[in-house]
């Protein structure tokens, strides 16, 4: 998914300003997408050199004035666009993911402690996620999506977990050092 294109999707609803937009990302994207100020000006920027949105300036002619975008035809259709082509597959920087990989590195103890910890967090992701307010069609199913995504994982971790960490080694394999 690309910032640009998550922009023009919030702005095909209305015309927001850019702290609209990033609020709006917060609230409805959450955990789908998220952006910054620091992101979101730059590409709206990029968006009205494309043709994509306009700007409008709103204010009073002294103090802080508010810009307000919207999409044009040329944007509605390139969001249209980029919905009907195949997305590539999931890649993404996951902590948590990263952290399963070198799980090896902690004694056996420590590696069930890590795994408990883990789920326990993606527990309370998954609360929280159920516990936000609704938001429109498309976020409210991103939403889902990712709640759907987390209980996958927990699904993984309690069902691989046990089979890759068990609580205690197996008793032949005891019994196999104490000979040596």
């Amino acid at each position: 998914m690309s910032l640009p294109h998550v922009l023009l999707g919030l702005l095909r609803e209305a015309p927001r300003t850019g702290y609209d937009l990033a609020r709006a990302i917060d609230r409805e994207m959450d955990p789908v997408w998220s952006a910054g100020f620091s992101q979101i000006y730059p590409v709206l920027a990029r968006l009205r050199r494309k043709g994509w949105v306009l700007l409008r300036v709103l204010g009073p002619r002294h103090g802080p004035r508010r810009h307000l975008y919207r999409t044009t035809a040329a944007g509605r259709r390139e969001l249209q666009r980029w919905l009907r082509e195949a997305p590539s597959p999931l890649r993404h920087n996951d902590e948590g993911l990263a952290r399963l990989a070198f799980l090896d590195a902690l004694a056996l103890t420590e590696r069930r402690k890590a795994l408990l910890a883990f789920e326990a967090s993606i527990s309370a992701e998954i609360a929280r996620l159920r516990s936000l307010p609704p938001a429109g069609s498309f976020p409210t199913f991103g939403r889902r999506a990712a709640i759907e995504e987390l209980e996958a994982l927990r699904r993984f971790l309690r069902a691989g977990g046990a089979a890759f960490y068990p609580a205690e080694a197996p008793a032949g394999r005891r019994d196999a050092r104490k000979r040596r």
